[in-house]
């Protein structure tokens, strides 16, 4: 998800109830106050480079999208979303079965364990928090069997290990509080 950032003409202003006003070298800038979270002093930059001219948001960043219920994402989004972050992904992919008989489970507890590895090493522990997130993300966009994949598989192996405590401080409140009342 994206932050954005707007512009309005001569004489409009959008309903300050729903967005923050900032100043900019080319005028005022309108951040919506839903979707976003503040991290610090809101800071627009106009930045001109010979390839691209664009804004630069600083102190603000998209808020995570609330769970509703079950998403639609399926194994292989997961498996793509995982390769951003373990080069391995496909390759495990294809020996955990493919498209064809895929183990999803094996699959993604070998994940859970590969990166529950990182998280002791200190060059590792940010990579270990994306891990983190992608868990976060199987929970709020995963299909129901990706759900449960999330948490009935990986979330008793994470919770079993030393790292608990790093996997609970990386991810978002509203995650934090819905595993606090499963019973591991």
């Amino acid at each position: 998800m994206e932050v954005s950032v707007s512009f309005t003409g001569e004489g409009e202003t959008p309903d300050p109830a729903k967005y923050l006003e900032d100043a900019s070298p080319v005028g005022k800038v309108y951040i919506p106050r839903d979707g976003v979270l503040i991290t610090g002093p809101i800071g627009v930059r106009y930045e001109k480079h010979p390839w691209i001219e664009q804004f630069e948001l600083d102190g603000i960043k998209a808020a995570p999208a609330k769970r509703t219920g079950y998403g639609t994402k399926n194994a292989r989004g997961f498996v793509r979303s995982l390769g951003t972050i373990y080069a391995k992904a496909y390759d495990e992919y294809r020996e955990y079965g493919g498209d064809e008989a895929f183990d999803a489970g094996g699959y993604f507890a070998h994940a859970a364990e590969h990166f529950l590895g990182m998280a002791e090493n200190p060059g590792a522990a940010k990579i270990f928090r994306s891990f983190c997130g992608f868990t976060e993300n199987m929970w709020r966009e995963g299909d129901p069997e990706k759900y449960h994949i999330a948490m009935d598989v990986m979330l008793p192996i994470i919770r079993k290990s030393s790292s608990w405590d790093t996997f609970e401080g990386s991810i978002t409140d509203e995650f934090r509080e819905y595993i606090s009342n499963l019973d591991y």
